[in-house]
């Protein structure tokens, strides 16, 4: 073989050994997001009520309010249907 076939195929062992030879794991992608940086999350969705004479705005603000002090984000609003969530318990 000539020097720089020789150079070339050590080169390839070479890499191929520290290849076999790191202790990097492969994690599949489903296993991946479930780890425990990954954030997991409860949702409630909810239609404000409110009473005859009572303002339709403040006790929607106040429901919500009241759903934000026990950790609840707003994360949408779809016609009347106001969706949050808060980190899993």
């Amino acid at each position: 073989m000539q020097t720089q076939t020789r150079r070339n195929l050590l080169l390839a062992l070479v890499f191929l050994a520290g290849c076999a030879a790191s202790q990097v794991p492969w994690v599949p992608p489903a296993d991946a997001q479930a780890g425990a940086g990954t954030p997991r999350w409860d949702y409630h969705c909810m239609q404000p009520q409110w009473g005859p004479g009572e303002s339709s705005t403040k006790a929607t603000i106040a429901q919500l309010k009241l759903l934000g002090l026990q950790g609840w984000e707003l994360v949408t609003v779809h016609e009347s249907t106001y969706c949050l969530k808060r980190p899993l318990r």
